[in-house]
């Protein structure tokens, strides 16, 4: 008999940063929501040789060096491992902690090995600044992570999990034209961060702990929306300079037309270029929706789509079965 195992892991879109002034004691606190639509899809079963069945060569090179950090330190069967789906690449979504959980987690589940989802991130050098990532890998919904004590080799500590209201809905706005800022010069951007005010850290703790999160328990869409737009601006003043500025010109040109129009809860991913957009029900999305779509067309521009989504209240799905 042949043992398959088959994970998805969904994506997220990373909300904002709460405190990154460089000399606090805790480093970053992060808030993010784990989405629908986007997920990574892989399948891992036994086999006479090692095999990695990716069409992405970049993808592919990176589960090879999961599996030789995983070799150092376990011993591990023969096997192979298939991507069946991708969440895309550098764009917000959370790709690359995705897949390096994933794998890490299923190989684990394979071979039986004794790693618990942290140890791999750990092991993995995932959740360096956030845990966002690593809660939607777990349980899905909406996450709060206070970050990691300056010595701590665990990652960020995630204080809370709360499921997101069903009725509330969101669209994505993709700007295929732009890739977000990854990798070496992800890095080198936070070691250039200028000096961050303590106002903008009291701002984003604030708008947390008094708008975001009683808006979610109350299911008070106003309030979570004034609490999203305090921080989504402290995000845009650090690492652009402007409160209106993004990573993508259309989307900004497509934010503004928003703002204009007295739409609050919008904003960046991470570092973009994806845009999101929060609705209160499903009504007000395909109003929305439609004003969009006429709003790029009347200006010409081009390259960007928009895709009705839903938050997700659950995390990775393992399947498993055994075939002859």
């Amino acid at each position: 008999m042949k043992k398959i195992l088959s994970l998805t892991s969904p994506a997220r879109i990373h909300l904002g940063f709460l405190d990154l002034e460089k000399k606090s004691h805790r480093k970053y606190g992060s808030i993010g929501l784990t989405i629908s639509n986007f997920f990574l899809k892989l399948q891992i079963e036994s086999s006479d040789r090692f095999e990695i069945l990716c069409l992405d060569k970049l993808t592919k090179s990176r589960i090879l060096k999961i599996i030789k950090i995983l070799k150092k330190n376990h011993n591990l069967s023969n096997f192979k491992i298939s991507v069946l789906n991708q969440i895309p690449a550098h764009s917000g979504l959370g790709s690359g902690t995705q897949l390096a959980l994933s794998v890490g987690y299923l190989i684990a589940k394979f071979d039986k090995l004794k790693l618990s989802i942290n140890q791999i991130a750990c092991l993995l050098k995932r959740g360096k600044r956030s845990g966002i990532g690593i809660e939607s890998f777990k349980n899905g919904g909406f996450n709060v992570d206070v970050g990691k004590s300056k010595r701590s080799k665990n990652p960020p500590l995630n204080i809370l999990n709360i499921k997101w209201p069903k009725d509330w809905k969101i669209l994505m706005i993709f700007d295929k034209s732009v890739k977000g800022i990854h990798g070496n010069r992800e890095i080198q951007e936070f070691k250039d961060l200028n000096k961050v005010d303590n106002y903008k850290t009291n701002a984003n703790c604030k708008a947390l702990l008094m708008n975001v999160i009683p808006g979610l328990i109350e299911k008070n869409f106003r309030e979570f929306s004034n609490g999203i737009r305090t921080i989504q601006d402290m995000m845009s003043q650090t690492f652009y300079g402007k409160s209106t500025k993004y990573a993508s010109q259309k989307v900004e040109r497509i934010f503004t037309s928003l703002k204009k129009k007295g739409i609050k809860c919008f904003g960046q991913s991470s570092w973009g270029p994806t845009g999101f957009v929060f609705c209160e029900n499903s009504k007000k999305r395909n109003e929305l929706s439609k004003y969009l779509e006429e709003y790029i067309n009347l200006n010409d521009i081009n390259g960007v789509e928009i895709i009705k989504i839903d938050g997700r209240n659950s995390g990775k799905l393992i399947t498993k079965k055994k075939v002859k």
